[in-house]
């Protein structure tokens, strides 16, 4: 739960680095920038670790086209949603929902319980994200249904990335799930940046600021996330990633100047409670998890 709640938190510092990066540099080329270097390192540090790339033997093509898929959906139906609906509202229904679709997922396909003590803390940190992104936002809140739409897309395959790498990580130790995923991505992201104007990225602030997206945002983050989904349910995982808006409210505060309002101070708080009933979630349901098991077993 640490290694995701981490995971988390590094995704939250995505937008105070895009704020950074040098004017004018379109956020699809920031989407794909992050998802082209983090192959990049990731494939590079798993052929050194391994002397080769044998572990590729392994991988389970069905789960690495989940996975890759999942992965480049959200990159452009989150920031395009973005763009149609602002960010407020595309923030909270991408994010705030995506614990509810990858609860939904991981019930379906991995046969994980859904216990009333994680709809509580669902609903909680659900709550706590939708004070937190609408509290700092100013002016009236219009709604695109396009952008909405894309919204919801985003959320989806959020959580099927997730299962991707769940399912990945049955043959493969996190870092090589996570380094198949991304670089089978590249084949995606490549072309974005090439036909869009990647400029920015060849400026010393903006070569500072693509390496912070690929390592610190995705290939760092990833491989924290692929290893705690080893060790916990998928619905829970995405439970706790409701810290990446709280990270990154903090961070536009602190760096950026911006203010929080204290509504969005009580959606924080409600966040952090939500993600705190978790745990005694989790040892309750032990023995019915280890029954579960047995099944699979049989």
């Amino acid at each position: 739960m640490i290694l995701v709640l981490l995971a988390s938190m590094c995704w939250g510092t995505t937008g105070t680095l895009q704020a950074l990066a040098p004017a004018g540099a379109p956020p699809l080329t920031v989407g794909a920038i992050r998802i082209v270097l983090s192959g990049i390192i990731l494939l590079a540090w798993c052929g050194w670790k391994n002397r080769g790339f044998g572990f590729f033997r392994r991988v389970k093509p069905v789960a690495l086209l989940i996975g890759v898929t999942g992965l480049m959906g959200f990159q452009f139906a989150f920031f395009t949603a973005l763009k149609l609906t602002g960010v407020s509202i595309g923030t909270m229904i991408a994010i705030g929902a995506s614990p509810i679709v990858a609860g939904a997922l991981g019930s379906l396909v991995e046969r994980e319980p859904l216990s009333p003590r994680w709809a509580l803390s669902t609903s909680v940190a659900i709550l706590g994200c939708t004070l937190l992104v609408l509290g700092g936002s100013s002016g009236n809140v219009s709604l695109h249904w396009g952008g909405v739409g894309l919204a919801f897309l985003a959320a989806f395959c959020y959580a099927v990335m997730g299962l991707g790498l769940k399912q990945q990580g049955t043959v493969l130790p996190a870092t090589e799930a996570t380094a198949v995923t991304t670089g089978a991505a590249i084949a995606v992201g490549l072309p974005v940046l090439l036909l869009l104007d990647s400029s920015w990225i060849f400026s010393p602030r903006g070569a500072v600021i693509a390496f912070s997206l690929g390592f610190a945002t995705m290939a760092f983050p990833m491989s924290l996330f692929a290893f705690g989904l080893k060790k916990i349910f998928l619905r829970d995982a995405y439970t706790i990633s409701l810290a990446e808006p709280l990270t990154a409210c903090i961070l536009s505060a602190v760096v950026l100047g911006e203010r929080l309002s204290a509504v969005s101070l009580a959606g924080a708080g409600l966040i952090f409670l939500g993600i705190l009933l978790l745990p005694a979630s989790e040892e309750k349901e032990n023995g019915s998890d280890s029954a579960g098991d047995t099944c699979k077993g049989e």
